[in-house]
């Protein structure tokens, strides 16, 4: 989920960040070189933010629809005979996706891509997939819209090859889009049969409306996305199809869903949770959980930020937090695919594996199964850098300033002076690094009231950091002279 009252803060105050060094093994290394099957090495948070990242693949057309109106033979009788959680959600996701169609007189490019994909789903298949099956390159197109399509389209052809990945089966693909909702939302079921059942949830994708919803939840609880990402979960929970245990997460908005799901679900689901993995999303306005409401899944739970972070800082959670290496600065660490992943004896070096990723190919199983011992898990920081703490608590004490009709008012401007800068597609603000010039000629070029919104909520977020550098130098400089009067 990405954020432009980040953007704006980071114009304001660039708080520096990690420099960029490829020389570094990643998760694309690691599906090259972890060929140990899941019963030899567990599930790990590697694993999490592959399938993760996997869920912003578009599965309309080539995975099994939670939507369709058939129900596999290898089904749930609950679910065949039309009732229970799946068949509700079901029927929802259904309902939403044709009024959103039949909404849509003049659809944006973002709802003529989706009116396709719904199209598709007379062709999905009923029983479940592997990776090996999504190879169909007449659908790349449309399956790897997004920031990081040659990431995906390499991450696919591993997962397939993989002898960790390939035999995986993937479940019950949903989506739903509605402009006029503000819904953008997608989750997939991956199941290792006998073993779990992976339950993840799609992130942010480059619509503005996708965008949108991730500022509603400054404001607003829940959001479309969030209700049903729980819908999703409880109906996971229920299908007797998948195995006991269940894993959930999501990266980005998608971690904020898995997150909003666990703490919302039944204590049946809960207690089968065996872990809870947010991979940078951002949590929720204060209040809206306590500490008690994570007590049922404590010592289940991992939420991981870059060093970099400007996503999972915001706003409240209480899941522990791990910090998690990575190369880029700012918002390039919010991806997974620069996320380090160190070797067995917890160097996050270059290995063998990067120079067989470099060149496309491993030479031979063998070659490939000894290099796979070399990288294991993200390679982490014991906490978060100074600047990424300042960023973090001056964004929070700025939140804390606003009440709901001034955070709503203020996402409404924003979103005015994006479609006043021309913006139709997230991906525009990225290119050539212009993201602070696209959004100060947005705000210069909106309505004076919206323009007044905008600046004002500059202004607040500036003094935000101001006031939280000068109290950290001040303590600094207090524990400073209290050292040097103590060594007196």
């Amino acid at each position: 989920m990405a954020t432009a009252l980040c953007l704006v803060g980071e114009a304001t105050v660039r708080l520096g960040a990690v420099p960029h060094n490829a020389a570094m093994n990643d998760v694309l290394a690691y599906l090259q070189t972890q060929l140990a099957p899941f019963d030899e090495v567990p599930f790990n948070a590697v694993d999490s933010a592959l399938l993760a990242q996997f869920c912003m693949v578009r599965g309309e057309g080539i995975m099994p629809q939670v939507y369709s109106g058939e129900a596999s033979e290898t089904a749930s009788s609950k679910a065949r005979e039309g009732c229970g959680p799946l068949s509700e959600l079901r029927g929802l996701l259904g309902r939403l996706r044709r009024h959103a169609s039949e909404r849509a007189a003049e659809p944006s490019a973002a709802a003529e891509r989706d009116r396709a994909e719904v199209a598709q789903d007379a062709k999905a298949p009923v029983d479940p997939v592997r990776f090996a099956d999504l190879m169909r390159a007449e659908l790349f197109p449309t399956m790897f819209s997004g920031m990081h399509a040659a990431q995906m389209k390499q991450q696919l052809f591993w997962m397939a090859a993989s002898p960790r990945f390939r035999d995986l089966l993937i479940y019950d693909h949903a989506a739903a889009f509605d402009e006029a909702r503000d819904l953008q939302f997608a989750a997939t079921t991956y199941v290792c049969p006998g073993h779990f059942a992976y339950v993840g949830f799609r992130g942010t994708d480059t619509t503005l409306t996708g965008w949108r919803e991730d500022f509603n939840m400054a404001y607003r609880a829940p959001v479309e996305a969030q209700a049903l990402a729980a819908r999703y979960l409880a109906a996971a929970g229920a299908d007797s199809r998948l195995p006991e245990t269940l894993l959930v997460g999501g990266h980005s908005k998608g971690g904020n869903l898995a997150e909003y799901a666990a703490l919302t679900a039944a204590p049946e689901v809960q207690q089968r949770i065996a872990r809870l993995y947010n991979h940078d999303g951002p949590g929720f306005k204060a209040g809206l959980f306590t500490a008690a409401d994570y007590e049922p899944l404590a010592g289940r739970m991992t939420k991981q930020v870059p060093a970099d972070s400007m996503v999972g800082i915001l706003m409240e959670s209480f899941m522990p937090v791990e910090v998690v290496q990575a190369t880029g600065r700012g918002f390039e660490q919010h991806s997974v695919f620069r996320w380090v992943v160190e070797g067995a004896d917890g160097e996050a070096g270059r290995s063998n594996a990067e120079g067989a990723r470099d060149t496309g190919e491993v030479r031979d199983a063998e070659t490939a199964r000894n290099v796979s011992g070399a990288l294991k898990a993200f390679a982490t920081l014991p906490e978060l850098p100074e600047r990424t703490q300042r960023r973090a608590e001056a964004l929070a004490r700025w939140l804390a300033s606003l009440d709901g009709s001034e955070c709503e008012a203020m996402v409404n401007a924003l979103f005015a002076a994006l479609k006043a800068a021309g913006i139709t597609d997230a991906s525009q603000l990225f290119e050539g690094g212009r993201e602070w010039a696209i959004l100060r000629d947005g705000v210069m070029g909106a309505p004076a009231e919206d323009r007044t919104i905008m600046l004002n909520a500059l202004r607040g977020l500036t003094r935000a950091f101001s006031d939280v550098t000068a109290e950290r130098n001040s303590a600094r400089r207090d524990a400073q002279r209290k050292a040097k009067a103590e060594r007196c």
